[in-house]
């Protein structure tokens, strides 16, 4: 009976080890995935103030951010895709 209560210890003690590390790393993937969604909301705020500030350079804008009007188009779609990041490009660009 000993023996069967180590077993019964040791194995429950293993599935809590794995399901708290789970949690974890899922914890830090969130926190990388809503880091770089941010940063997509901040470049695609930064690129419309821009073309907003002087729309004659929007090109020249595009080119200095790294992006072809198409990719702008492909950017702004991804941010509007989603609730959150479009509220938050909307009050960004206020």
């Amino acid at each position: 009976m000993s023996t069967r209560f180590r077993r019964l210890c040791f194995g429950t003690a293993l599935i809590l080890a794995a399901a708290c590390s789970r949690s974890g790393g899922e914890r830090a993937a969130a926190a990388d995935e809503g880091a770089s969604a941010m940063a997509l909301v901040d470049r695609a705020v930064a690129v419309a103030l821009a073309i907003r500030t002087n729309p004659a350079a929007g090109d020249s804008i595009l080119a200095a951010h790294g992006l072809t009007r198409a990719a702008f188009d492909s950017l702004m779609y991804d941010v509007a895709a989603d609730s959150a990041l479009a509220r938050a490009y909307a009050e960004a660009i206020r």
